[in-house]
């Protein structure tokens, strides 16, 4: 950071862990974030904001009685303040379900910083987005055209009760076009991004403009869709989409709840034997790369299923003090970086294979069902009808439904060819529920 304040806000936390401790707190958390953002913005073709944003905060958590509660700031001369705030919401705070915070352990060091991010210039992201605009000018100059880039770099720290001082930084870039194509009252919505922690050949402008022409193309003829049980395609992205209902499954305080349908099934096969997931936070410049959680607890990675079977949950320290668990070092129990190992056969050949289906690239809606059940339906944001392995044409007004669980229990085929931003690789699944408006 340009202004590094790490050494004062590691003087001025260690002194609040014996302010609190004065309060009364049996134990407490403190962390300290700084952030500085530069980016730039298109709209409708033309560079709308080129700015810098700049934030502070820091996060106090206590212990007193049996209690917990957590107050915010963002004025380390107002500490004392917040952990006072926080000690007076502990006494009606909620129940907490740990006694202390852990001491230090081993922390598996990750490479989360990157100068070449760092050295990305603003005028570098305002010539590339230019470039992305113009060349979708060139498909059709009447298209409402946005882009955007952006990098970031920040500081944290980390100090608890327990001994833990853990001081990172970070770094992260993105870059971004969409486009709405309209013709009378047929919308076409589409846009594809990029982002990461180290400034690699990620960065890749001609990318993000040849997948958009590609949507826009095969968008120009329309399709009605499939009906009642069928194949689809799904991105990497989409791939994503649907496995949130299974991380709402593994997280332990749903489990500890009793609100997962995962719960006492460890160990049993509960999906297609094709089908491993990873968390994986010890990777190198990967989004979501972590070593420590919030509470102290040194981040691992973590198995959850193995060629079908399911292999563990996740928990912060809070929920694995009510399940009776080892804590696995994550914040939430939410996975930091999930990994899909990927198939055998490449994702043109999966397509390929279709005789008559969806290739779906977006939905809207999904979280509107009983998703920690698995149960979804939501509309089609933008699908094409596949017909003899080729795709034929953009569908409108399609709904899609099932359960997440049952689609990946049986027919899941993975690509062999993996997104390296999303780290999923595409999914071909079979018995999705199609109907047309």
């Amino acid at each position: 950071m340009r202004n590094s304040m790490i050494e004062l806000a590691t003087e001025r936390l260690k002194g609040g862990l014996e302010t609190a401790r004065r309060m009364g707190a049996q134990g407490s958390s403190l962390t300290y974030h700084q952030g500085e953002r530069i980016g730039c913005e298109f709209e409708s073709g033309r560079l709308k904001s080129a700015d810098t944003r700049q934030s502070v905060s820091f996060h106090v958590e206590v212990l007193l009685d049996g209690k917990r509660a957590v107050a915010s700031g963002n004025e380390l001369t107002d500490l004392d303040e917040i952990i006072s705030r926080a000690v007076a919401l502990a006494k009606a705070g909620s129940a907490a379900h740990f006694d202390a915070y852990p001491v230090p352990g081993e922390v598996v060091a990750v490479k989360t910083y990157s100068q070449r991010t760092v050295d990305l210039t603003r005028d570098t992201m305002i010539s590339t987005c230019q470039s992305m605009v113009d060349r979708l000018k060139e498909y059709d100059p009447d298209m409402f055209i946005c882009a955007s880039a952006g990098r970031n770099e920040s500081e944290s720290l980390l100090v608890t009760s327990g001994g833990v001082c853990y001081p990172t930084t970070n770094t992260g870039w993105s870059l971004n076009s969409y486009c709405q194509r309209t013709e009378g009252t047929d919308m076409l919505f589409t846009g594809y991004g990029r982002g990461g922690v180290d400034l690699d050949e990620q960065w890749n402008p001609d990318w993000i403009v040849e997948r958009t022409l590609e949507d826009l193309r095969y968008g120009e003829k329309l399709s009605d869709p499939p009906t009642g049980k069928t194949k689809a395609l799904l991105l990497p992205q989409g791939l994503g989409t649907l496995l949130r209902a299974l991380e709402m499954g593994v997280s332990g305080r749903n489990v500890a709840k009793g609100d997962s349908p995962l719960r006492g099934r460890i160990g049993e096969k509960m999906f297609d034997e094709s089908l491993t997931i990873v968390d994986d936070p010890h990777s190198d410049f990967c989004s979501g790369a972590q070593p420590i959680d919030d509470c102290g607890v040194p981040t691992r990675v973590m198995p959850i299923v193995t060629a079908g079977v399911l292999e563990n949950f996740l928990y912060d320290l809070d929920s694995a003090g009510l399940a009776a668990a080892e804590p696995t070092g994550n914040d939430g129990c939410q996975p930091h970086s999930l990994t899909v190992s990927p198939g055998s056969a490449p994702s043109e050949e999966l397509l390929e294979g279709i005789d008559d289906g969806l290739v779906i690239k977006g939905v809207i809606g999904f979280g509107q069902g009983n998703l920690i059940n698995g149960d979804f339906s939501c509309n089609v944001g933008l699908g094409f009808r596949v017909r003899g392995g080729k795709i034929v044409g953009r569908v409108k007004d399609t709904m899609v439904a099932g359960n997440v669980y049952d689609l990946l229990a049986s027919s899941l085929q993975l690509s062999s060819d993996v997104d390296p931003v999303h780290r999923m690789p595409y999914a071909l699944i079979d018995g999705l529920s199609v109907s047309a408006g």
